[in-house]
């Protein structure tokens, strides 16, 4: 009996989804014990990430003061990163260890070029740096996806959650480098860790999940096109909306009041601190008994007002609660929207949507901002997004006919 187990855990792990099957692996050997390590230690990297996601946003305002930055050009700078990040989502192949080292392995070459360099190659290096974040975010979520199947939902949750616990801690342990004004020292501890995480894959994470390559064609469904098109719209946006205002968040409150960069960084603890708590929740059982269609509605909603409150109202206390809200409202629409295109298709390739409006967002506020020279102007952009995005869900479930099945009707999407 114990020899049939054995075998049957050393065998790939088939997995149907649609017309498309999964064959994995276990992750670093055949025992329990090690395949928990594995994850604890991939889940580490991936919080790694989300601290080096949120920390040019942090790094923001002592940067432009340093470097002499227009809010345009500070906003060229987040949509390098991002737009990187979109790129090294597109990298990520179905070897997924590979793609996670190289990812890993472009985020500590990009910080080495921060540490030693200064404004003029900054812009390259954010842009590099972007690309091993993309890569490493991507192929983590994909081997996670592999390994959990049909229960992927509640395990992006948690993965996000965990990525949150690093975007929420980031700005916190940041502030020892920013009283002493020492951002090169950042960059070269966040050098380090990407390092140590480099030599973990390397060394360590040998069998991997594999995706059997299948042939991309799409369903016959018109329909089905439509809905998988209208989700991509609704990651974008959502990771738009979010990035838009976290990357700003620190800036705005610097100007609205918060004279302190300390205090001012804490907003944006705050914003990353209310999207861990919901995703945290939300990879409970809470979410099945909620459904997604309402998480999403509601999500949508809730940061469209917060949104809407942080610029309504700038004052200090007052921000920090819109903080909050918009941190917890939006905290589940992404992993919850990547939820139904895992269903939909286990090719990566659409993570770079994410990554499009991560660049994209963040920049126009930017840009509108310079124009009419106020921030809270440029704030509009993740307010109307919001209410885009709101009209979006609607669309989309009115083509996914059946809630929180919407491979029954369409199948498999490449």
């Amino acid at each position: 009996m114990e020899e049939n187990l054995r075998e049957a855990k050393m065998r790939p792990r088939k997995i149907e989804m649609g017309k498309t099957t999964l064959y994995g692996k276990p992750g670093i050997g055949t025992s329990l014990a090690q395949q928990r390590l594995s994850t604890a230690i991939l889940s580490a990297g991936f919080s790694l990430t989300g601290a080096g996601t949120v920390m040019l946003g942090v790094l923001l305002p002592t940067l432009s003061l340093g470097w002499g930055l227009r809010d345009d050009q500070a906003g060229l700078l987040l949509f390098l990163q991002y737009f990187g990040s979109g790129l090294g989502a597109i990298a990520t192949g179905l070897n997924r260890i590979r793609s996670l080292a190289s990812g890993y392995g472009l985020m500590a070459v990009s910080l080495c070029g921060l540490t030693l360099g200064g404004p003029r190659t900054a812009y390259a290096a954010f842009l590099l740096y972007g690309v091993g974040l993309g890569m490493a975010m991507t192929s983590t979520s994909l081997l996670f996806s592999d390994r959990w199947g049909d229960d992927r939902a509640a395990k992006l949750e948690w993965l996000n959650f965990v990525w949150s616990v690093g975007a929420t801690a980031g700005p916190v342990c940041f502030l020892p480098f920013l009283h002493q004004g020492k951002t090169r020292a950042l960059f070269a501890a966040m050098l380090a860790a990407s390092f140590a995480a480099l030599l973990w894959v390397i060394l360590k994470e040998r069998q991997e999940p594999r995706v059997a390559p299948a042939p991309r064609s799409g369903p016959k469904d018109p329909s089905a096109r439509v809905a998988f098109s209208l989700l991509l719209l609704l990651a974008m946006g959502a990771v738009g909306v979010e990035v838009a205002l976290s990357g700003w968040l620190t800036t705005y409150s610097h100007r609205e009041g918060m004279h302190s960069l300390a205090r001012a960084a804490l907003a944006t603890s705050i914003f990353w601190l209310g999207e861990m708590t919901s995703r945290l929740a939300f990879s409970t059982r809470l979410l099945a008994r909620v459904g997604r269609r309402a998480v999403l509605q509601w999500g949508i909603w809730g940061v469209t007002a917060s949104a809407v409150a942080v610029i309504a109202a700038p004052h200090p206390g007052f921000i920090l609660v819109a903080a909050w809200l918009a941190g917890a409202f939006i905290g589940p629409l992404y992993p919850l929207s990547l939820s139904f295109l895992l269903e939909l298709s286990p090719w990566g390739w659409f993570f770079a949507v994410g990554g499009l409006g991560a660049a994209l967002f963040p920049w126009f506020t930017g840009l509108l901002s310079t124009h009419f020279h106020s921030l809270r102007v440029g704030l509009i952009v993740p307010s109307a997004t919001g209410l885009a995005l709101a009209v979006v869900n609607v669309l989309v479930f009115r083509y996914l006919r059946r809630e929180d099945r919407p491979h029954a009707s369409c199948r498999v999407l490449y």
